[in-house]
């Protein structure tokens, strides 16, 4: 089997013809009418997926290192790319020629959509329950020709990706895994604790959804909300235990996006009364929250022996910093059963230290 060598991201990137400009065969329809699997039971229901055309978007943004908004790639493109050679070698002219006409048609669609719609997309895809579905919605969004481009690229790839996927194989055994998990109620009970102390329902609709992908086990993993859809990527035999800290976190990005936007404004004006607003804290704290909670209070939980204050939580330093020192913090406040309430929200603002 080839074996690549592991170079640097510009010279990976440049093996497969592109550069960094922003940072299917249908299911059957049996698995199209399946009825829904909640993974935790019912007291925090999310509803999963394991599906050939979903994991197949991501991983065509991940061989064109599409990343950032209304797009899915993130920090494991590379170990994508280099699984890629593994398998089917270096890529071919024609290769080259579709990732090309995908990422400029996917890319062109992402910068020219209003912030509020780029992920609509990406949103086509993992709200459809097939490819054929997904790419009739796709065209919806694109001109003619543009429509036709991502279309043909998209089917080029569905055979090389049928080879990665192998029917679903690594996300169902993760689904069954978790489904008989020991852990499974506890992480269920868990959540809807997170969802109390935001005042939110543990069981607004619409239901989280978690998009189950596959990458390769020699490297971290992705994780990503978009809108109800959660995309977690699993790597061989790994456990509910294994993805509880993703599993939470982009469940925490979603119930934080579900407080009331006028409740969240009055929280930061009680917090910065009589004072400038600290805007970078705000941003940062959008995810060094969540990483305190899920790497955090979660993982100190739920993953014996493996846990430590050491690891990092989070791939951007700064976010990492923020996250563990205001992890006591916390983890007191969902200990005690507070709310995320302004004198809550006074103490995580001022542990900030740019």
């Amino acid at each position: 089997m080839f074996r690549p060598t592991r170079i640097g991201a510009a010279a990976a990137l440049a093996a497969f013809g592109l550069i960094s400009t922003a940072t299917a065969a249908a299911e059957t329809s049996a698995a199209a009418t399946a009825p829904r699997k909640l993974l935790l039971g019912d007291a925090y229901p999310i509803d999963v997926s394991v599906s050939l055309h979903k994991g197949l978007l991501h991983w065509m943004d991940s061989l064109t290192n599409l990343k950032g908004a209304g797009l899915t790639g993130g920090k494991t493109a590379l170990s994508h790319q280099w699984q890629y050679e593994r398998v089917h070698g270096k890529p071919t002219a024609r290769d080259v020629e579709m990732l090309r006409q995908f990422h400029r048609t996917r890319l062109a669609y992402a910068r020219r959509a209003r912030p509020e719609e780029r992920n609509r997309l990406t949103l086509a895809f993992f709200a459809a329950p097939d490819l054929e579905q997904a790419l009739q919605s796709a065209s919806e969004l694109l001109d003619k020709q543009a429509a036709r481009a991502f279309a043909e690229s998209v089917r080029y790839f569905v055979p090389r990706y049928k080879t990665i996927w192998q029917a679903g194989l690594i996300p169902k055994e993760f689904v069954e895994q978790a489904m008989a998990s020991e852990h499974r109620k506890a992480v269920a009970d868990f959540l809807v604790g997170v969802a109390r102390f935001f005042g939110v329902s543990p069981t607004q609709e619409p239901r989280p959804h978690l998009v189950l992908v596959p990458v390769p086990s020699d490297n971290a993993t992705h994780a990503q909300a978009i809108g109800r859809f959660l995309l977690i990527e699993i790597r061989r035999g790994e456990s509910l235990a294994d993805e509880v800290a993703p599993i939470v976190h982009e469940n925490v990005h979603l119930l934080y996006s579900r407080i009331e936007s006028s409740r969240l404004e009055e929280l930061m004006q009680a917090v910065f009364e009589g004072q400038a607003p600290n805007h970078d804290a705000e941003h940062r704290l959008r995810e060094a929250l969540p990483t305190a909670i899920a790497q955090g209070v979660a993982g100190e939980v739920f993953q014996d022996g493996r846990w430590s204050p050491d690891h990092t939580w989070y791939h951007i330093a700064a976010v990492d910093r923020y996250a563990k020192r205001i992890f006591p913090i916390v983890k007191r406040a969902l200990t005690a059963g507070d709310s995320f309430d302004s004198a809550f929200l006074s103490k995580v603002i001022a542990a900030y230290d740019p």
